[in-house]
């Protein structure tokens, strides 16, 4: 019990607790975990940002969205900025106006796919005596790299509320979001599939309705994919690059970057299998800071591109270097651009982690262009590749942004296959988002947690609910990880008044992470804290170590999880997580043992005190760096290729870290005593 006090104590539960229960008045309480309106209206704007391309009605649609989040950020102004109680009369106020323009969209998007019917191809279920389906079967034609939209109507003609689980087979070009919906009897509910091909020929999924009661519905939606038309680019001068590993002689992906004797950057345009980061968009007050900084080389401004192996850049070669690079484990190439144009590069391994059974990953991305999302983008397998992450989990989001409603949604959750081999493995999951209680990474997901975000993220029109504890158990049952992003942020720690609001506050963390329901904490990554994470290490829970992004993915931290021979794999990588077998990084690569076993291992001894072998080392481009054993948050150790023995005299965690780096803890347990600090 003392431990979980200290935990309530640090995550400021009194505020949790009167958020939740501040609403019960004025008739805007809850009464379930998800708001059906709001889930409902995920997934119509997902649908409205496709064809807003090409529809100007579904254009206005999103207008009339951003009214909603501008009047849902006014609660948030008016509680953060004014300070203002949530039950004061002017948040009241406001609630309601936000939710008077929120219920006109939904009406309106209600209007809108009713109209769409007689326009795009559109499945019919009836929910009456039976399940019935009325769909044409024909076969819907698609480019590769297009997103074409399949209405779904459920009508229920039946007396009483219906609720009903749509699910589908497994497509990655068929695309089919798993969901639970509500139908009000005599009304109808949309929802949608989306065509979707990666590459040329037939596929198909089926579609499934079940309402638990009824033998279920089905439809079989068919698509072909076809090229689309590409107009052949030709230069009159240009840089011709070919990348390959110095030991395999392979084509290998990579991040590249030129430059004249002034200065001047060069990125576009492009020809081959590439990718420009830094093209005019509405970050473009970032194309000249893209990335971290990272111990293994000198900060790379940017704009740079991405090639798969060999590309060609068209401009003069006459002046320019390029600096090519693939990830942490190679070495980065500075070449001077010969006068004949042609770059033949070879990039040399440093180290092979994978070789030695680690293999790394990014728990926390949102597809990005220089920190704007690239949405529907057959270019993040290139960037996956030449970043030489072996796992990258992409976060589907709903946020504050002018651009979209939802982000990073290209796909359903799980692993996508079209993109994935056996060393690069893409996995979509969920970031729930609340700012008081804190943000979430939702890993192994089977289906989306609504409402995605609540609060002002939410655009919910009212008080921050569900709790992130509802969350975590919504995922948990799904048998999903859950990471606590931004772990910790900023004043957490201290004795007064936490005023930061961005990215999230994460007044609800610790108490999750002691009622067990967040198991990882994202420590590099976007506003990640160390000495929250020890605090609660020294509580006696037991928290892995991760590292996410979050928006940008040049140079990023990550994590590398320990595999040991067996192949790499989602589930098994997931799970190796879980337990802590890992250590984070921004480029040292960091070994560490205790007793001969890796970060997270249990050790239970009978009796104490009691000494155990102690084995630390930190590279850095192959040369060993200082390393650190920490005991319960303190340096007991320090020097290079450290192995000796330490006496515990109670109950501990044990890690190493070293400058950019930190192991995952392995937890002793020393006779009877608990390890609480």
């Amino acid at each position: 019990m003392r431990r979980l006090r200290d935990a309530i104590a640090l995550g400021k539960s009194a505020i949790v607790c009167a958020a939740l229960l501040v609403f019960a008045s004025q008739g805007l309480g809850h009464q379930r975990h998800t708001d059906p309106v709001l889930a409902e209206l995920n997934d119509y704007l997902m649908a409205v940002q496709v064809l807003k391309e090409s529809n100007p009605k579904a254009q206005e649609l999103f207008e009339l969205w951003q009214r909603v989040r501008g009047e849902s950020w006014q609660i948030r102004s008016l509680t953060d900025d004014k300070n203002l109680r949530i039950d004061e009369p002017a948040v009241i106020e406001q609630i309601k106006k936000t939710r008077q323009v929120r219920h006109e969209l939904i009406e309106r998007c209600r209007q809108f796919f009713y109209e769409q019917k007689t326009l795009i191809p559109t499945v019919h279920f009836k929910l009456g005596p039976t399940i019935s389906v009325e769909w044409n079967d024909a076969v819907i034609k698609a480019e590769v790299g297009s997103r074409k939209v399949v209405l779904i109507e459920i009508e229920n003609i039946r007396s009483n509320h219906a609720r009903i689980d749509m699910l589908s087979d497994k497509s990655d070009q068929i695309l089919f979001w798993n969901k639970s919906i509500e139908v009000d009897p005599g009304s109808s509910r949309y929802t949608f599939v989306y065509v979707s091909p990666s590459k040329e020929g037939a596929s198909e999924t089926v579609i499934y309705l079940r309402d638990g009661h009824h033998k279920p519905g089905r439809v079989r939606i068919r698509a072909e994919g076809k090229e689309s038309p590409t107009k052949e680019i030709s230069f009159e001068t240009s840089i011709k690059f070919r990348v390959r590993d110095a030991q395999t002689n392979k084509p290998i992906a990579a991040r590249v970057e030129v430059k004249d004797t002034s200065g001047k950057i060069y990125w576009t345009p492009l020809k081959g299998k590439s990718y420009a980061v830094g093209l005019k968009r509405k970050a473009e007050w970032r194309t000249n800071r893209s990335g971290w900084r990272t111990p293994l080389w000198r900060f790379q401004q940017g704009p740079f591109f991405y090639i798969d192996g060999q590309a060609e850049l068209g401009v003069e070669p006459a002046g320019k270097t390029a600096k090519i690079y693939h990830g942490f484990e190679y070495e980065p190439a500075m070449v001077k651009v010969p006068s004949n144009g042609v770059v033949d590069a070879e990039l040399k391994r440093w180290i092979d982690m994978p070789a030695r059974g680690w293999y790394s990953g990014q728990t926390h991305i949102h597809t990005t262009d220089v920190g704007a999302p690239v949405l529907y983008s057959q270019f993040w397998p290139v960037i996956l590749k030449a970043e030489d992450l072996g796992v990258s989990n992409i976060l589907t989001l709903k946020g504050e942004w002018d651009s979209h409603v939802v982000f990073a949604n290209e796909y359903p959750m799980g692993v996508l296959q079209w993109a994935s081999d056996a060393e690069n493995i893409i996995a979509y999951g969920e970031e729930y988002r609340n700012n008081p209680y804190g943000h979430l990474c939702l890993l192994r997901l089977d289906e989306l947690v609504e409402p995605i975000s609540s609060g002002a993220l939410g655009e919910l029109g009212g008080p921050d609910y569900p709790p992130n504890a509802l969350i975590c158990d919504e995922a948990m049952a799904q048998n999903a990880v859950v990471v606590g992003a931004h772990f910790g942020l900023y004043s957490m720690i201290e004795n007064k008044q936490i005023r930061y609001g961005w990215p999230s506050t994460g007044f609800e963390m610790p108490v999750d992470v002691a009622l067990e329901k967040i198991q990882i904490a994202e420590i590099y990554g976007n506003g990640g804290q160390r000495d929250v994470w020890y605090k609660l290490l020294n509580c006696g829970f037991e928290i892995a170590a991760t590292a996410g992004p979050d928006w940008v993915i040049k140079d990023t931290p990550r994590v590398y999880v320990y595999l040991g021979d067996e192949p790499l794999d989602f589930d098994r990588w997931t799970q190796g997580l879980k337990q802590g077998n890992s250590f984070i990084t921004k480029g040292p690569m960091l070994f560490f043992t205790v007793e001969g076993k890796k970060p997270g291992a249990r050790l239970d001894y009978s009796k104490r005190p009691k000494k155990v072998k102690v084995k630390a080392s930190a590279l850095l481009l192959g040369k060993p760096i200082p390393v650190e054993i920490i005991v319960n948050g303190e340096a007991v150790a320090k020097g290079v290729d450290l192995s000796r023995s330490i006496k515990l005299e109670d109950s501990c965690w044990i890690a190493a870290r070293c400058a950019n780096a930190h192991t995952s803890p392995v937890y002793v347990r020393n006779g009877s005593a608990n390890r609480y600090q």
